[in-house]
């Protein structure tokens, strides 16, 4: 809004605006400056002078200057684009530019376009422009058969990544079947044979040998089977030609068949042939092992061959570097897991049957190892423009699902986000969702500065480990939509901030009325009517329409930008045309709809204007009344703003030792802004200017605004405490039909506010619920006569002259306004009170508390007390 006024209040518990800025409530400051005064003469500025001396009826407004009021449009036949929609140049030429450099950093924030529909403005604006995009490659993750918790990135080119998929995994399974049917086939089955036959001669050749032995020391090799299938042996004396125990022995002895020294020779020869058992039974061991590490070694060699027969072909048509390391690896683990990976074992003894094995376990993968993982890939030349709406950690980066068979993590649980999705093109996100998600943010930045995006998990606040697929290289560029202001922000809180997005594109909210801005309104209506279905508008349905834009903008020469708004206005218009059975939108269809708008979100002005009809709410339309005037605020409820007038007052008299300058008692009371504590003390910068040359101020005074409980905050009503307090200390009365808005300087010259339509309009709506007299009005600030666009029966009303409208450009102006006197006979009779204040206070009334005190000001802070 334009100037620092716009004194908005609390409705209902709800936080205000100042100068259409939200702003904190705070205690107002002491004011006790001492800046030099100035002669009467020069106390006003000579246009000041001649404004002062102008008669009232010079500042009112004719009906004309009340309202701008649209010739009929006609549309164009060309479909609208966003482009020519926005139609601003500033901000085109840098989406422009941010959108032809390739290099880090040169990420766009988009700033300006207010409405629900900016995501899709925007998304509309990439595809209009129709940036030139470079083709990334397909991204792919295998399994990494040495790091199992970290898959590997695999880059194809594009579109052929669903290609490579589904030809490693059809190499897996070809390559599963041929090395089955290798190790099953004859020639492989009878070399296995002739291995094994030859390690069981030798076997049965060191055993003869032990036996010959055993044979000439009196004992036998025995050799047991176990259930198991295991062989075992063992050395037993021989009597009488068999094999006996050495229980059996003992036996003999007992009996007197067999002496001791016969037995005691038996049992030395046993030892010894025992520790020869042991030596065979270790030379038969590492036979066994060694004949083992052969078949091995035959399966492996064989299982190479097929894997070097039947990748070569695939070798050459992925002659990629990352894909011959990977088919290495995939060579050396076959070669460790053969008989995890065929699931069978090759007996050479039951004449080339096999015999199934139980499936490998999870942990030993199988064809699962020849699978791919797809995390990117693109089937056209289309820029990717991907508009994320919930850009949490996971959606936006990707994740690691988790196994719901509880199968281990893989590549296949590799999730990709939307930074994947977007790669080669353009990611839109809005500032406030990247900015409320946890981790979101740092995440987002270090990606953009790296250019390298990692997939993880992400629980309680930090990324897990459980698996860290290979970085991805990223091409993309990343659009974050803000509200006004917002990057200024982000840049003051993170120096890195402006070296990650370097184009700032940074749309006026509104445009400028002229015949080709006006086209693009008439424009969007006729292809947003064809689009939905709606009731075309005519051509004074269009220039009402623009009315609408021209009111929303604040300014009746410019338009507001916020489509959506536009076309809610039309839907709605165009269902009340339905409704009336019209095949056209007509201006009083558009109007019914606007009033129908404001009547679904006006509850709070009703009760409001409710309680001044019944007398709840003290505010006089009529009459002069000393230090008493009717101010302009703004109640700003959420979802409407409408204008409520408020009677503020001032009462003045001399100063005391305790008490002296101007209180607030809102500031007291910490009802009030910042901003309207400023304004406050201008009022004692003015009163010093005009009349502090003759000495000190010696006064005391307090301004309120009656019955607002709930705080006010903005300038705007400082005009309207002066004139207060003009009328206080000079006992001149204040007409009372006469409402007042404008924020002052300490020259005495108004200065504009914010809300001046809803402000008349509020003033307006009481005095007709009253009964217009033609003695009732409202001043405004002269530097708001192009904001007005005011309601047609206000216009009416000034037209009939039954209600004036007031433009000023100085205080001496509203003084001639509001007391019907000429500036300097008003302030002639504040000087002669404060001369009167000054002799009372200098003649020892308040001596000790003001003239050793050195008040010149009366400047006291807002609890009352003079400086000690």
């Amino acid at each position: 809004m334009p100037g620092a006024g716009g004194a908005f209040v609390k409705a209902r518990g709800k936080f205000v605006k100042a100068g259409g800025k939200f702003v904190k409530a705070g205690r107002a400051k002491a004011m006790a400056g001492r800046a030099p005064t100035r002669s009467r003469a020069a106390a006003r500025s000579a246009a000041g002078s001649a404004a002062g001396e102008a008669p009232a009826a010079g500042c009112e407004l004719p009906a004309t200057a009340l309202r701008w009021s649209c010739p009929p449009i006609k549309p164009s036949s060309e479909p609208p684009s966003a482009v020519f929609l926005l139609g601003q140049e500033r901000p085109m030429t840098a989406l422009h530019t941010g959108l032809a450099i390739h290099a880090p950093g040169y990420n766009l924030f988009v700033s300006g376009l207010m409405g629900s529909g900016r995501t899709t403005v925007v998304e509309r604006l990439l595809r209009d422009i129709q940036p030139v995009c470079r083709r990334v490659p397909d991204r792919l993750f295998v399994s990494n058969f040495r790091e199992p918790s970290q898959p590997i990135l695999v880059s194809l080119p594009p579109g052929k990544g669903p290609v490579f998929r589904d030809e490693l995994s059809e190499l897996g399974r070809s390559l599963h079947g041929a090395v089955l049917a290798a190790l099953r086939s004859r020639p492989h089955r009878m070399s296995r044979r002739v291995v094994r036959r030859s390690s069981s001669g030798r076997e049965r050749r060191i055993m003869e040998a032990l036996q010959r032995q055993a044979q000439k020391q009196g004992c036998a090799v025995v050799r047991f089977q176990a259930p198991n299938g295991t062989t075992t042996a063992d050395i037993y004396p021989v009597v009488d030609g068999e094999p006996i125990t050495l229980d059996a022995l003992a036996t003999l002895v007992a009996d007197g068949k067999l002496d001791e020294p016969a037995r005691a020779r038996l049992l030395r020869q046993r030892d010894q042939l025992l520790e020869r058992l042991d030596e065979v039974g270790e030379r038969m061991r590492e036979e066994a092992a060694r004949v083992e590490a052969e078949l091995r070694s035959m399966d492996r060699k064989l299982a190479w061959r097929v894997l070097q027969a039947h990748t070569k072909a695939f070798v050459r048509r992925w002659p990629q570097p990352e894909v011959a390391d990977w088919l290495d690896t995939a060579g050396e683990f076959l070669e460790l897991h053969l008989q995890q990976f065929v699931g069978i074992e090759v007996d050479p003894d039951d004449d080339g049957k096999t015999s199934e094995v139980p499936p490998p376990s999870l942990t030993e993968p199988r064809l699962l190892s020849f699978q791919a993982k797809i995390v990117k890939t693109s089937f056209n030349d289309a820029c990717p423009v991907v508009i994320e709406t919930n850009p949490t950690f996971a959606n936006l980066f990707g994740t690691i699902a988790t196994p719901v068979d509880g199968s281990p993590v893989g590549p296949m649980h590799v999730l990709p986000g939307a930074i994947l999705r977007a790669e080669g093109g353009y990611l839109v996100l809005r500032c406030f969702d990247v900015l409320r998600e946890p981790g979101v943010w740092p995440q987002l930045k270090r990606t953009l500065q790296t250019g390298r995006l990692e997939i993880r998990e992400f629980e309680q606040g930090a990324p897990t480990t459980t698996l860290q697929p290979e970085a991805i290289p990223i091409d993309v560029k990343v659009v974050l939509i803000g509200e006004p202001g917002v990057y200024e922000q982000l840049a003051n809180e993170d120096p890195q901030f402006p070296q990650i997005f370097k184009i700032h594109a940074e749309f006026d909210t509104t445009i400028p009325i002229e015949p080709l801005n006006l086209r693009r309104y008439a424009d969007y209506l006729a292809w947003l009517a064809i689009k939905e279905g709606l009731r075309p508008l005519s051509p004074q349905g269009n220039a009402a329409v623009a009315e609408y834009g021209a009111r929303a903008a604040g300014r009746r020469d410019r338009l507001i930008t916020r489509y959506s708004d536009i076309g809610d206005l039309a839907r709605e218009a165009s269902h009340l045309a339905t409704q009336d059975g019209a095949r056209v939108v007509s201006r009083e269809h558009v109007e019914r709809a606007i009033e129908m708008q404001r009547r679904r979100h006006d509850l709070a002005q009703e009760l409001t204007e409710r309680d001044y009809t019944a007398g709840y709410m003290h505010l006089t339309t009529a009459g002069a009344v000393t230090g008493q005037i009717n101010a302009l605020t703004v109640l700003a409820t959420g979802s409407i703003e409408f204008g409520r007038p408020c009677r503020i007052t001032c009462s003045s008299g001399v100063a005391t030792a305790h008490r002296a300058g101007l209180v607030n008692i809102e500031g007291l009371a910490n009802l009030s802004g910042p901003i309207h504590d400023k304004g406050v003390m201008i009022l004692e910068g003015f009163l010093l200017a005009q009349c502090g040359r003759e000495g000190p101020l010696c006064m005391q005074a307090t301004i309120c605004f009656e019955q607002l409980y709930n705080g006010v905050e903005g300038d705007s009503a400082s005009l309207a405490q002066l004139l207060a307090l003009l009328s206080s200390l000079g006992e001149v009365p204040l007409r009372q039909g006469i409402a007042v808005t404008g924020s002052i300087n300490q020259r005495g010259e108004v200065q504009a506010v914010g809300g001046v339509n809803d402000k008349i309009e509020g003033f307006f709506r009481l005095c007709r619920a009253r009964g217009l007299s033609g003695d009732q009005g409202v001043v405004l600030p002269r530097a708001n006569v192009g904001d007005l666009m005011l309601d047609h029966d206000v216009v009416a009303a000034v037209a009939a002259g039954s209600f004036r409208v007031c433009a000023v450009g100085s205080v001496y102006e509203a003084i001639a306004v509001c007391t019907g006197l000429s500036s300097d006979e008003v302030l002639g009779r504040v000087r002669a009170a404060l001369a009167r204040f000054r002799e009372l206070s200098l003649g020892g009334l308040a001596l000790g508390g003001l003239a050793l005190g050195g008040v010149a000001l009366g400047g006291v802070a807002r609890g009352g007390v003079a400086p000690r």
